[in-house]
């Protein structure tokens, strides 16, 4: 069976602007999405370590599957819309076998 090209986004954020990014995404035309729960990492801000008892300074990872044009739309419009959060956005190329469901 033939892959059908898509672009798979991935967006680290932290974990209180989850609900935010999720309903943003669902406006530019994203269909479907998973969520992995408290993701660390170090970077140019320092390191999550994921060891935080109140969770607030968690992050998730959100990855969805798309078009390339909203994948377009959502790169070009993610820092405008959450200009002050600490996130990265990745978009990538994939291939999937039910392009109906993206």
């Amino acid at each position: 069976m033939p892959g059908h090209p898509r672009k798979k986004i991935e967006i680290i954020v932290e974990a209180p602007l989850q609900r935010s990014v999720l309903e943003w995404l669902s406006q530019q035309g994203v269909k479907g999405w998973s969520v992995l729960p408290r993701v660390i990492g170090g970077g140019q801000h320092g390191e999550r370590s994921g060891d935080d008892v109140t969770r607030a300074f968690d992050n998730v990872m959100i990855v969805a599957v798309t078009t390339e044009p909203v994948a377009r739309q959502v790169l070009d419009g993610f820092h405008q819309r959450f200009a002050n959060a600490v996130a990265i956005v990745y978009i990538s190329d994939v291939e999937v076998a039910r392009p109906y469901r993206f």
